[in-house]
This record gives structure tokens, sequence and C-alpha cells, in this order.
């Protein structure tokens, strides 16, 4: 049975039988793998520590058929301070969750993408580090290294550059920021096609659903951007791969900006899904 070795982090799992783990791991060298680790649940199992989520490892994989096997697993990092508190353990399983549905297909990124999460682990294992600022800088770095980054300098529809007083929504479809001009155009465009639908409809002798009206449709693929959030995302975009622990340290004392951190957070949030498709389950707990 041919074998090969990887540096990963495990991301995910699920039990198998009555002492096995299915494991879903992040490698530097290979991506998403899925692996059984036997006799993980057995009670003082050399693998049982190892095979725990959120842990860092040299393993030897053998491969099978249908799954492939670990077997020999060295630890590397298990980030102790996470598994201490539930608000920086909730953000890490926040960042494995994204790992196993926006990490697949990108092996040939697979080095730079493990190294990421690796990193955003380490800082977030940082007691003196803002987790809601460190999820936001994780979030933005993890699309752009996507080729996913959102446009917040010009308005996406007429490529006119933004200014605070002329910001409107964030568009979700579009991937960015809408000028107050482009989108009452918009939605005054999409009410009236709307309206014509639902003529057309009656006449047809159809059942129009009751507060089925082009606000609610609108509503579904934007969110309002303000002045503030808008300038923490520039802010933090500009200063990608340069944040570390010095200057991230202190940010969200005040209640202002505390605010205006989880604001930008929640809008990439429903970004991410909205582009992946998926509910974040990890969401829930935060």
């Amino acid at each position: 049975m041919p074998t090969y070795s990887v540096n990963a982090i495990n991301v995910g799992s699920f039990n198998l039988g009555e002492s096995d783990k299915i494991i879903t791991l992040f490698s530097a060298e290979r991506g998403l793998i899925k692996a059984v680790a036997k006799g993980a649940r057995k009670p003082g199992a050399k693998i049982g520590g190892r095979a725990e989520l959120l842990s860092v490892n040299r393993l030897l994989i053998a491969s099978g058929r249908s799954l492939d096997i670990i077997t020999q697993a060295e630890s590397v990092e298990r980030f102790k301070n996470l598994r201490t508190d539930l608000t920086r353990l909730s953000y890490a399983l926040y960042y494995a969750e994204l790992t196993c549905h926006m990490g697949q297909g990108v092996n040939e990124e697979s080095q730079l993408f493990f190294d990421l999460l690796v990193n955003s682990l380490r800082q977030l294992s940082s007691l003196e580090n803002n987790p809601a600022y460190l999820c936001l800088v994780f979030q933005l770095s993890l699309l752009q290294m996507l080729g996913l980054m959102p446009e917040l300098d010009t308005c996406v529809m007429c490529r006119k550059r933004l200014v605070e007083y002329d910001l409107s929504i964030f568009h979700h479809d579009l991937g960015g920021a809408v000028c107050d001009l482009c989108f009452s155009n918009h939605s005054n465009n999409e009410r009236e096609r709307r309206q014509r639908a639902r003529l057309a409809e009656a006449s047809l002798g159809k059942i129009v659903q009751k507060g089925d009206n082009a606000d609610q449709q609108i509503s579904s693929s934007f969110t309002f951007l303000t002045p503030l959030v808008w300038k923490k995302l520039i802010l933090v975009c500009n200063h990608l791969g340069t944040a570390n622990s010095s200057s991230i340290r202190g940010l969200g004392q005040t209640e202002l900006i505390e605010k205006t951190i989880v604001a930008a957070r929640h809008l990439l949030e429903t970004y991410i899904e909205h582009r992946s498709g998926r509910k974040m389950n990890a969401l829930s707990l935060i």
C-alpha cells in the first residue's frame, strides 16, 4: 500500500464505527484530504490527541481504495490557548469550517492556504489580540487568495470612484460597493420590472404571494454600507500581509470601534456565504 507524508491541520471530523474517526485535513502539500484515524476514540490511544480539531501534525498516510489511513502522526502545534477561551475557540472553528468549504480545489495554492490558516490561528491564540479584528483580517486574506476580494474603492455598477457621502450598499452578487445613484436607479428599475411581471401574472390568472415586493427581493442580495464600516474594510485591505501582534493589539477597546469591526465582519460573513452557497454553522457560536 503506497504511503505519502504531509504537514496538515485537522479541520473536521466524524466518528466511524466504535473507535475510529474520519478526519478532514488541510495539508500544505495536497490541500484537503480525508483519512481514517484508526482507534482514535479508544481511551489512551496515542493518536487520540493528534486527532483533535485544530491540531497541526506531521502525518504518514497510506493510500486506500476509498479512504486513506493515517499510519503515523507527530504533533507539531495544538494552540492550547484556543481550547481555554470559548470566544477564540468559536472563531477558530469558523476558520476551520471556511477551510472545509472554501479550500476545495486549491491544490496549487495549498501551501499559501495552509500558512495563512496556521498563522491566523497563532494570532488568534494570543490573548492580547482582538479576535473579531483578526477574523476580519482572515476573511479578507482568504478572499484575496481565492480571487474573490470585494471591490470597495469604486462603484461596481458605474465604476465611479467612491467617497463616503456617496455610499449606498454592498452588493453580494456583483461583489462590491454601489454608489447611491446606481442603487436608486437599480431599485426603481427593479420595482418597475416586478410591477410589470405582476400585471402579466394577474392577466394570466396566476396567484402572486402576499408581501412579494421589490424591496424584499432586492434586499436578499445586498447589505447597506455605512461610511465607518467602509473605511474599516479599506483600511484592513490596505494592510493585509503586514498585520502583526503589535499593530492589532489593543484594537476594539472602544465601543464604537468594536461595533464597526463586528459590522464589517458580519458583512463579509454574508458575502462569503453568498459566494460559497453554504451556511457556516460555526457562526452560531460567536
